[in-house]
């Protein structure tokens, strides 16, 4: 599996140098709607480097995303097998006063 992700990693390695080399021009990128060629809330980046900052913008969402998604399953797993073990210790306790232990049972049935 590793040399297939590195040849996906050259792959996309040599995407993103492609994209760059192809969007080299100067854009304004602007973060107020109301005025976008406002000095204040405006930046002239090279496209690529526009790109490249909101695909790693979204990586960091979607993995901030995963890693909060996967705490609250994580959470309810342990509370889930917190259960499991207490219903275990209780079925223990109520079988253990009523009948013969398995293992006495089970020596009984074949001797």
């Amino acid at each position: 599996m590793r040399p297939l992700g590195a040849l996906v990693f050259v792959i996309l390695a040599a995407a993103a140098a492609w994209l760059a080399i192809a969007n080299r021009q100067m854009v304004e990128f602007s973060l107020d709607a109301l005025r976008p060629g406002s000095p204040a809330s405006s930046i002239a980046l090279p496209l690529f480097a526009v790109l490249l900052i909101g695909t790693l913008a979204g990586l960091v969402i979607g993995a901030a995303y995963m890693l909060a998604r996967q705490r609250a399953l994580h959470r309810e797993l342990r509370a889930e097998r917190e259960r499991a073990e207490r219903l275990q210790r209780l079925l223990g306790d109520e079988t253990l006063g009523k009948t013969a232990p398995v293992s006495r049972q089970l020596s009984r049935t074949s001797g």
